[in-house]
């Protein structure tokens, strides 16, 4: 019977230890309905590679954000409106993960489109993962890991849901 136990003991922290590793390729993917931006532009002759991001032009739009961190508020949806590229309101969506719907965000919520471009651009950063879709103007999703030996650093952005105008 010992041995059975320190068995599956030793099996579940393999798993967490393989949980745990620098991030891999995994990326979340974008689960909002599809492009919704009013044209796309087109796909870039060279993928844009940490530094290389293009700013998203539109100055005024509403998107669903997630973050994804150690910190109040992670990982519920936030929508968020922009009025001449700067954040006028971020509300949680009231998606049942704790918040009503129309709390205001944290202000860490209070982010536009290219301040998470800004993140996925981060050259200082160890570990940057973007999934950026072929001819979407924005990304889907940015994982930003600062330091690869440290713990509670990491941010994900989940980005969704985006309506210019």
């Amino acid at each position: 019977m010992k041995r059975l136990s320190v068995a599956a003991s030793a099996a579940v922290l393999s798993l967490l230890v393989a949980a745990c590793g620098d991030g891999g390729d995994d990326v979340a993917s974008d689960p909002g309905p599809g492009d919704t931006t009013a044209e796309p532009t087109p796909t870039p002759a060279q993928e844009p590679t940490v530094g290389t991001y293009p700013a998203f032009e539109p100055e005024d739009y509403a998107y669903t954000l997630v973050v994804a961190c150690f910190c109040a508020g992670a990982g519920t949806p936030v929508d968020v409106t922009v009025r001449d590229g700067e954040v006028v309101e971020a509300v949680y969506d009231g998606d049942g993960r704790g918040a009503e719907d129309g709390t205001p965000a944290d202000t860490l919520m209070w982010l536009t489109i290219n301040d998470v471009i800004d993140e996925a651009n981060d050259t200082e950063a160890a570990s940057v993962q973007v999934e950026w879709p072929a001819g979407q103007d924005y990304p889907s999703s940015v994982y930003v890991d600062q330091d690869l030996s440290a713990a509670d650093e990491e941010r994900g952005y989940e980005v969704s849901n985006v309506v210019v105008g």
